[in-house]
């Protein structure tokens, strides 16, 4: 398992900075191919703001209504 930072931007509006990295996939070393992609009910989501390093995994309904972004 991996852990990852949850957003700690204030406000009701930090939902604007939210971008999805990987979208209902996963890159499990568990599965078959080892390190490939597989569908999961869960997504990445990153927080693009500047100083923010929130980046957490969710399977919330709100994903889908986030646009798709890049992992810098």
């Amino acid at each position: 398992m991996s852990g990852h930072n949850a957003c700690t931007c204030k406000g009701k509006d930090r939902r604007k900075f939210w971008v999805v990295i990987h979208r209902n996939c996963n890159y499990s070393y568990f599965e078959t191919p080892k390190g490939g992609k597989h569908y999961s009910e869960w997504s990445l989501v990153m927080c693009q703001r500047p100083g923010c390093t929130g980046m957490f995994r969710t399977k919330a309904s709100y994903v889908y209504s986030l646009p798709d972004g890049e992992n810098k």
